[in-house]
């Protein structure tokens, strides 16, 4: 890296939307360098302490993240980490200190560049309501129709009646 080259930042790149939006999917997005959950975690909790106060619980994906320690210290507070395999591996979930929950979309640290910044945008848009699947998929014009036809492709099936 050259001297007039810019140095990447080290701050966590993520985005919420709005106090007054309607409740989605996601209430913002992180977007994390890497899946090392000691860095990534500490980074994201201090950066929201300073926006939307200390965050008590951490919940996360087990299978999206290297192995966690059970606390991490963010600003001279324990935090928990709770990682759980039936959580969304798209996202992660906070709690604050009056047990209000927020649902961040985890957008995927190889994302390039211009598309993890157009999906921070839309996850963050004051009343967007689209789902983790939608705001990640390939093709934005090749969302689903319908929340039915997600649940199948996620592992469910709708039932036929005759």
């Amino acid at each position: 890296m050259g001297p007039d080259e810019p140095r990447p930042s080290t701050a966590p790149r993520f985005m919420l939307k709005p106090a007054t939006s309607a409740r989605g999917f996601v209430d913002g997005a992180w977007w994390p360098r890497s899946t090392n959950p000691v860095v990534e975690f500490t980074s994201l909790l201090t950066a929201l302490t300073a926006t939307s106060g200390p965050m008590t619980r951490l919940g996360y994906n087990l299978t999206a993240w290297e192995t966690a320690p059970r606390k991490v210290r963010v600003n001279g507070r324990q935090v928990r980490l709770e990682g759980f395999h039936g959580l969304d591996q798209r996202t992660v979930s906070l709690t604050d200190s009056s047990g209000h929950r927020m649902v961040l979309l985890l957008i995927p640290a190889e994302m390039s560049e211009l598309r993890g910044n157009a999906v921070l945008a839309k996850a963050s848009e004051k009343d967007g309501v689209a789902s983790p699947h939608d705001l990640l998929a390939d093709d934005p014009k090749a969302t689903e129709d319908s929340p039915e036809a997600r649940w199948e492709n996620d592992g469910g099936h709708v039932l036929t009646v005759r």
